[in-house]
């Protein structure tokens, strides 16, 4: 699968292109990926169109929520997508692209620069300026172009806490991570809800009470789980190994109000400062909050260890 980033001076023929902001590739998105690479054939390339910055960013939305994503720019070119994928092609999102009417979208990008074959989309797929166009949009224009359009139904999911089956989307995931809902979140990305960064030296509280810990940091534009304790794999090298991590700011050693990352890897006694690892969130445990001393940590640290190593061992 090769990144392309240059638009410009891109020129790719008989496509199958699936579009979209593609925020945490969910198993909505997963289905669409699939149906492209299904429609693959001899001499065909499947090509994943996306954006290089969250479109809420440059229209100017200041919800939080909004604002951040499900994954970092970084994780998503570090993930990997699957077999029969070709391109990624990371479109710019400014107010040049934001301007720019569906029908030029259409003819000067999909069909001159991708010669697109097919185009595979939601059914509620909306594009080009103020949204106006649809599948509509593009079932005309494939008409007279001489490309296919296939539009899939929305994926569901029965969330825990809602009455009803939901269409699953990047909006109904984030509002489930920050409710800590891991488990469903999880089951809607269809893999585990991560963190990815450096192992960063920390301050070693977690030495002074027998439980040392990896640091990340929160990326700022990252979303984010609720304070609190979490049953996590620590996933770096190939190696895959269960843990603990506290999302928060220590409280207990009054230490700000910096958020970071904090992991215990069980059974393990490596120095892994400066590599990439990620974090991968299961379940949460329980909320963060302020023990009197070190020793009263430890010793609910100890009881979530227990909970966190039966919740794998099952």
């Amino acid at each position: 699968m090769k990144l392309i980033t240059d638009i410009e001076n891109i020129q790719l023929n008989h496509t199958i292109v699936t579009l979209g902001k593609f925020d945490g590739n969910h198993i909505g998105h997963q289905l669409l990926f699939e149906t492209a690479v299904n429609k693959k054939e001899e001499g065909d390339s499947v090509v994943i169109f996306t954006f290089s910055v969250p479109p809420a960013k440059v229209v100017g939305k200041d919800e939080t929520q909004t604002l951040r994503t499900i994954q970092t720019h970084g994780e998503r070119i570090l993930q990997d997508y699957p077999n029969g994928v070709d391109y990624v092609v990371e479109f710019p999102f400014n107010e040049k692209t934001r301007s720019m009417s569906p029908e030029k979208f259409v003819k000067n990008i999909l069909v001159d620069k991708l010669g697109v074959k097919t185009i595979v989309v939601g059914e509620d797929f909306r594009f080009g300026k103020d949204r106006a166009g649809s599948v509509v949009t593009l079932q005309e224009m494939g008409k007279e172009y001489g490309f296919e359009v296939i539009a899939l139904k929305k994926v569901t999911y029965q969330v825990k806490d809602k009455e009803e089956a939901q269409e699953v989307s990047s909006t109904l995931i984030k509002e489930e991570i920050q409710k800590g809902n891991m488990e469903d979140v999880n089951a809607m990305l269809g893999c585990p809800f991560a963190v990815t960064g450096e192992v960063l030296h920390g301050k070693h509280y977690g030495r002074t009470i027998g439980f040392p810990t990896i640091n990340l940091s929160v990326p700022e534009d990252k979303i984010m789980p609720p304070n609190g304790v979490y049953a996590t794999k620590v996933c770096f090298d190939g190696r895959t190994l269960p843990s603990i991590t506290n999302v928060g700011v220590r409280p207990t050693f009054d230490d700000g109000e910096q958020r970071t990352v904090e992991t215990n890897i069980f059974d393990f006694n490596e120095d892994i400062y400066g590599k990439i690892v990620r974090v991968d969130f299961y379940k949460f445990i329980r909320p963060e909050r302020k023990f009197a001393s070190g020793q009263e940590l430890m010793e609910e640290i100890q009881r979530n260890v227990v909970e966190v190593r039966d919740y794998f061992d099952k």
